[in-house]
């Protein structure tokens, strides 16, 4: 019976240590390249294998990751410089270095709709959560627009000699960002009452609630999906993260080598994903900055995304490569890293409980 003591108490405590010593970590699951030119970014289109990628030759691909094959090839004629995906109604959304925004069927690759926005190149698309309205950013100019009938409901307008960079939607729907420069406007959003609801239903009411400076000029801000954090980055190297509703830093990281344009939360917004031109990609816990997991890939990274459940997450690369790693069923959680003495202390705790469980059976018996 002693003997048996002393063989679960070491099989518990080898287990107990391996399984402190986990982290979120990240296993590469598998690569696909159409095309010679940067895939400037990427979205997925659902959780059954299915994304999207825009690439900087003029085209953009629906790809499945099952097969390794690219499903469909939608000729947009401009470099894309980003997509959006509507799910609820399944458009893709592409925004171009010519101005243009334009609107797929995302099961045909037909072209729905074609936006003229400015004569300067469109950075940056995005819809709201529901679908029913998306945003483009292009020179001076953001705007708002309804989905179903491509009809504009609002125009931002900045200095031009300070660009909108980037536009998205909070997760409930209450908030819109627009960045320029190094200043990020957070303008609230309201449905439209009286006279303008009953001429567009649609029709919203914005109001610039709160401006954030960067100290950096931003390629890349989005909301996490919950809507209580924003995460902006640029040219400086930069990653600030931001309180939603005052725009107080919660924290930073400054140890980026190369100008990032690749952010993404996770589905629940308990993590965030950066990636910069150097090739550095790194995981982060949204709440605290602590750093999860960091990979080095040998190509510049323009745009990331996670599937919608979060067990898939992907990159799109300067050498035309979109990369996918499954995320592991540990990392669904953040799992505390334990080392040296923490690491013993905690085994002999568990040991002693398991010791002190197998001793009152025996007493029982």
């Amino acid at each position: 019976m002693k003997s048996k003591i002393v063989t679960v108490l070491l099989v518990s405590a080898i287990l107990l240590s391996a399984c402190a010593g986990k982290k979120f970590s990240a296993e590469p699951y598998k690569e696909m390249r159409f095309a010679t030119l940067p895939a400037s970014s990427v979205v997925f289109l659902s959780d059954r294998g299915m994304l999207a990628a825009s690439y900087l030759d003029g085209t953009i691909r629906s790809l499945d990751i099952n097969t390794g094959k690219a499903v469909l090839k939608m000729p947009a004629g401009n470099p894309v410089e980003a997509l959006s995906y509507t799910g609820n109604n399944g458009i893709l959304i592409s925004a171009d270095r010519a101005g243009f925004v334009k609107l797929w069927e995302i099961k045909t690759g037909q072209l729905i709709k074609s936006i003229k926005l400015s004569d300067t190149a469109a950075f940056s698309c995005a819809a709201n959560p529901d679908g029913t309205l998306f945003a483009a950013a292009s020179g001076g100019k953001a705007a708002i627009y309804v989905t179903k009938n491509t009809i504009k409901i609002k125009e931002l307008n900045t200095a031009a000699n300070m660009p909108y960079r980037q536009v998205n939607f909070s997760g409930d729907k209450k908030r819109f960002l627009a960045a320029a420069g190094d200043t990020i406007n957070i303008f609230n959003i309201s449905k439209s009452t009286g006279l303008k609801k009953f001429f567009i239903p649609e029709s919203i009411d914005i109001k610039n609630e709160l401006s954030i400076k960067n100290n950096h000029a931003i390629n890349s801000a989005v909301f996490s999906g919950d809507s209580s954090l924003i995460a902006a980055a640029g040219d400086g190297g930069v990653l600030n993260v931001y309180r939603a509703e005052d725009g107080y830093k919660v924290w930073s990281d400054p140890s980026f080598s190369g100008a990032l344009r690749a952010l993404a939360f996770s589905p629940g917004s308990k993590y965030l994903a950066a990636g910069d031109n150097s090739g550095r990609l790194v995981f982060y816990s949204s709440k605290t900055g602590e750093k999860l997991a960091e990979l080095q890939v040998p190509s510049g990274i323009y745009g990331t995304a996670f599937s919608p459940s979060g067990k898939l997450f992907a990159a799109s690369t300067s050498t035309g490569v979109v990369k996918i790693w499954e995320t592991p069923k540990d990392a669904k959680k953040i799992v505390i890293d334990f080392s040296g003495l923490k690491t013993v202390l905690l085994s002999l705790l568990a040991a002693a409980v398991i010791l002190a469980v197998i001793f009152i059976r025996l007493r029982r018996k």
